[in-house]
């Protein structure tokens, strides 16, 4: 019985390396459910807009900052129907007026000095019909976060990816030239 002349020894020791090496580059990928085998992800930066929510028997007041205007939301507590016709006035740090109606229990009210990072205390007056309220409300803006610069971008692995993509090339090359010389074998033994 002899040993098929086209994958000599040494050949089939070094295939055997490379798949070894690229199974142990990809055994993270593995992982089962509980073992996860690697660090802990971080969790979506998930970014509201500020806002606040203030609740009473009668209403329910939930005001969100969007682009330089307080939007506020304004629902009956009893069956979460939007209140129209109110009028709203918001007092606060270098803030005082009415807001205008919207539409559907919405109303906006221009806030540009709420621009900056803090918290700002305000004064809600809803006039709505019978419903006459003054409501205390914190609305709190945080910090702008900072763009991700290109030196973050850095510390990814292209290493290992390169690495990778140069023993897929030389395994590639290596089978091409053993396919060869098994032809030419091949064509000398008939």
């Amino acid at each position: 019985m002899t040993r098929p002349s086209f994958l000599p020894t040494w050949t089939a020791a070094g295939f055997a390396v490379i798949l070894l090496a690229l199974f142990s580059l990809c055994s993270p990928v593995i992982a089962h459910e509980g073992h996860d085998h690697g660090a802990n992800a971080k969790p979506a930066d998930v970014r509201l807009a500020p806002r606040f929510e203030v609740r009473n028997e009668d209403l329910e007041i939930v005001g969100v900052l969007a682009d330089n205007n307080l939007l506020i939301y304004v629902d009956r507590a009893s069956d979460n129907r939007p209140i129209q016709g109110a009028q709203i006035e918001v007092e606060g740090p270098g803030i005082k007026g009415v807001a205008t109606a919207m539409a559907d229990g919405v109303y906006q009210l221009p806030v540009a000095a709420l621009a900056q990072a803090g918290k700002y205390p305000l004064v809600l007056t809803i006039q709505a019909g019978e419903i006459v309220d003054l409501l205390a409300a914190t609305l709190e803006v945080g910090e702008v976060p900072a763009v991700a610069s290109a030196e973050d971008n850095t510390k990814r692995p292209w290493w290992l990816l390169a690495g990778i993509s140069l023993v897929l090339l030389c395994s590639g090359l290596l089978a091409r030239r053993l396919r060869r010389q098994a032809k030419e074998r091949a064509i000398h033994h008939v």
